[in-house]
């Protein structure tokens, strides 16, 4: 497919209503074009959204500081603002696809820090670049999701990533930089063949051309196949994840997964860990994952690790267990004056007013809160006395909660166990005005 103005016009359809973009420019050839002919598009009135560009300079080649150089000297030519931020990156002992994989990593992460609310992030990536993640991610196994190679759009940071020149391969771009006599920078190291993709780019698809010349129509349209599998295959996960999700997607329910398919349970899994941002896990994992806790039916002492996130069944269910700082000491909480206090990485109290019921005024003057330590009986109000182990276990506190539940205590009597009961002898009487304390339990790290 030919590039030019016309042809990127119609790629940014989807943009009509957008204020502004930001373009990851290299100074590279592929997002030199995307620059240029944005530029351009912009002073004939076809574009209307502003333009701004950002630049990372990775500081891995000698060149790095003149490719940077390069790139604001562009950016004052055409008018257009640009952002630089030099990083540091640590290749000690790593393999070179780790390095990659590194880089890659840093350079999001600059974007996701500059990119502004609602601002859509612009980047170059091409129909080559397409199939060679889609053949690079075929050598490891990858997934139908994975095999999609780069989404065209997404949600990223606090806006959007949109790739407009996916449709277009990597001959018609020089074509068009060649024909306007655009300069742009050359990174030796994509000459590297210890560089996976390098391979892949310099000796694998050359051979392929030189064979089948027309590979990359049939590729991009076995592409847009994959795509669509995937497309489906989220479909059908979100329609049986329905069932299966509590309301915060931190828990699903293993009754009703079993019921499913082997194949729609690593779907449904899969499709899971995604909408909780966890990142993909390759098949053998994911089988292993589903076999441990799925079709083993083991019971809540069962624990699994993915990426540095653990996952426990408690009540036929499987939790996403909160990454969650150490709680702090208990403290002295005068809630009468202070309808809210912060726990020590703990959430927080807060005081309810109620117009009947609930906890005595006169015992919330002076509040110590306490947590578990191990062997309380406790007495809360129209209950027998009980352990504080059994009332949990009863109430249902999942099992990695129970040694955060605040316990309330005035004069070295039971108050209450926030969502749980009031403690006896604390409650006011029948019909008057009284409080109920809520426990917001703390956020955890690795959730949204």
């Amino acid at each position: 497919m030919n590039f030019d103005f016309v042809a990127l016009k119609q790629m940014l359809a989807p943009l009509q209503s957008c204020q502004s973009v930001v373009v990851g420019f290299s100074g590279g050839m592929d997002s030199m074009v995307l620059l240029y002919s944005l530029h351009q598009l912009q002073k004939k009135g076809e574009v209307t959204f502003s333009i701004r560009a950002l630049h990372v300079n990775h500081n891995l080649q000698a060149d790095a500081d003149n490719w940077q150089k390069f790139c604001e000297k562009t950016c004052a030519k055409l008018g257009i603002e640009l952002y630089c931020e030099k990083v540091q990156i640590s290749e000690t002992g790593e393999s070179t696809s780790a390095s990659e994989n590194k880089a890659r990593a840093v350079r999001y992460k600059v974007f996701a820090e500059q990119i502004k609310v609602n601002e859509t992030l612009l980047l170059a990536h091409h129909l080559d670049d397409q199939l060679e993640t889609m053949l690079f991610r075929l050598n490891r196994g990858s997934s139908v999701k994975g095999l999609s190679a780069v989404p065209q759009s997404r949600v990223f940071g606090k806006g959007f990533i949109f790739r407009p020149l996916l449709n277009f391969g990597r001959l018609a771009l020089t074509r068009f930089a060649e024909e306007h006599e655009l300069g742009w920078v050359e990174d030796l190291s994509n000459q590297a063949l210890e560089f996976d993709r390098n391979y892949i780019r310099n000796k694998i698809l050359p051979a392929i051309e030189s064979r089948w010349p027309s590979y990359r129509l049939s590729w991009s349209k076995s592409l847009q196949l994959i795509v669509e599998a995937s497309e489906m295959l989220d479909e059908l996960a979100d329609l049986d994840l329905e069932k299966l999700e509590s309301n915060e997607l931190t828990s699903i329910s293993i009754k009703h997964l079993q019921l499913l398919s082997s194949a729609r349970q690593r779907n449904s899994i899969r499709r899971w860990l995604e909408k909780i941002d966890l990142p993909e896990i390759g098949w053998n994992r994911l089988h292993n994952f589903v076999e441990e806790f799925i079709v083993a039916d083991k019971k809540s002492e069962s624990t699994f690790s993915i990426e540095g996130s653990s996952f426990a069944c408690y009540q036929n269910f499987l939790y996403l267990l909160p990454a969650l700082d150490a709680p702090g000491k208990g403290i002295v909480w005068h809630a009468n004056r202070n309808p809210e206090v912060k726990l020590i990485n703990n959430g927080k109290l807060l005081l309810k007013e109620l117009s009947s019921g609930g906890i005595a005024p006169s015992c919330l003057d002076k509040v110590e809160v306490r947590f578990r330590q191990g062997g309380e009986n406790c007495h809360l109000s129209g209950r027998p006395q009980k352990s504080l182990k059994k009332i949990l276990q009863e109430s249902r506190i999942e099992p990695w909660l129970r040694d955060r539940v605040p316990l309330l205590y005035h004069d070295k009597e039971l108050v209450c166990i926030p969502g749980i009961g009031i403690g006896e002898g604390s409650e006011v009487k029948s019909g008057e005005p009284g409080f109920e304390v809520i426990w917001q339990r703390p956020k955890a790290k690795n959730l949204r």
